[in-house]
């Protein structure tokens, strides 16, 4: 196996990265969560344009399903009382390679969010952190899960419905199958929630509560090819500890830990083709892990990506002979992707 690392970059509180295509080459996009801009670099020759020069304060770039060159993300999350300015924006891309950004509305809070086509009909889910901070340890308010269905001009506002409340450090979000249904994880203090998506739009969103202790972040992936999903997490919030869960007699139990400083990257998808999850942390060693089961002998073991970086969020590109990782490496002020071959 080989990893050739590339810099492709530098940003100060590089933060939110995404992998998409834009009139029909695949680009990297990372936008920053301090005050700073949004880029774009063309996968081959990785030229930069910049998308915005502010505000900054992005948690998330989501592309459009279903559209071409789009995209919603957050601006102004951390440039103000921990979220309480945050709002949507909408990003479109001409022939020319110009970019259009539209405030679509303010989100207080809105800490993770996706969108996806539920029913053919453009549908977005979000967590928001908190409902209300009067300072950055102020907890008193939790953060709910909230969802609409969206119009065909997403620059328009839409009504956000809580379909889950009650989530105190609101931070865990990921997208994934539990018990065999396509489903939303999210977690927080009180544990890990799963929200069951609808059969239809406009139906009911089902949840279910799956561990009962504070989790940071998560992700799910069938890492043992049983044919039954594994979450991995961090713990506490921002915490110290990597684990993989396994789910056994109805119960959720550890099979594997790795300790971390300021874990914050938690991923669930495949690297060469094989079931993994890659977990990393911002300080300390700084450690980006991917972890994947020994066919052999059953155990679980991990080769490291990077220890230099300190990433806040990555994103993933499965290509035909190789996988590419996009890293926002918030700690170092560095964009980064990582080529993986055999």
């Amino acid at each position: 196996m080989k990893i050739n690392k590339r810099i492709v970059g530098q940003m100060v509180k590089a933060y939110a990265p995404a992998i998409m295509e834009v009139n029909g080459v695949m680009n990297y996009l990372v936008a920053s969560e301090g005050n700073g801009p949004c880029k774009m670099f063309e996968e081959v020759n990785l030229t930069e344009k910049i998308i915005w020069d502010g505000p900054g304060g992005t948690m998330n770039i989501v592309p459009v399903p279903g559209r071409k060159n789009e995209f919603i993300a957050t601006q102004k999350f951390s440039l103000n009382a921990e979220g309480k300015e945050a709002r949507l924006v909408h990003a479109k891309c001409d022939s020319s390679s110009n970019w259009t950004v539209t405030p679509v509305m303010p989100v207080p809070f809105l800490h993770r969010f996706d969108l996806m086509l539920l029913d053919n009909k453009l549908t977005f889910i979000g967590s928001t952190l908190s409902a209300g901070k009067e300072n950055r340890d102020d907890w008193s308010k939790p953060g709910s899960v909230y969802v609409a269905e969206l119009s065909g001009d997403l620059r328009e506002p839409f009504e956000l419905k809580p379909i889950l409340q009650g989530i105190t450090k609101n931070h865990g979000f990921c997208k994934g199958k539990w018990n065999g249904r396509e489903a939303y994880l999210v977690s927080g203090a009180e544990g890990v929630f799963v929200v069951y998506l609808p059969e239809k739009a406009g139906g009911e969103w089902v949840t279910e509560q799956i561990l009962a202790h504070e989790v940071s972040d998560i992700a799910v992936c069938d890492i043992d090819n049983d044919g039954v999903m594994e979450l991995a997490s961090i713990e506490p919030f921002h915490g110290s500890r990597g684990l993989i869960y396994k789910l056994a007699g109805g119960k959720l139990g550890p099979i594997h830990e790795h300790e971390y400083e300021f874990g914050h990257v938690v991923w669930g998808g495949t690297i060469l083709n094989k079931p993994s999850f890659i977990i990393g942390g911002r300080k300390g060693n700084r450690e980006l892990n991917c972890f994947q089961m020994d066919a052999g002998s059953g155990k679980i073991g991990h080769f490291t990506i990077d220890n230099t970086s300190g990433p806040s969020n990555i994103a993933v590109l499965n290509k035909k002979n190789s996988d590419v990782i996009l890293a926002a490496n918030r700690e170092i002020e560095e964009i980064a992707i990582y080529e993986i071959t055999a």
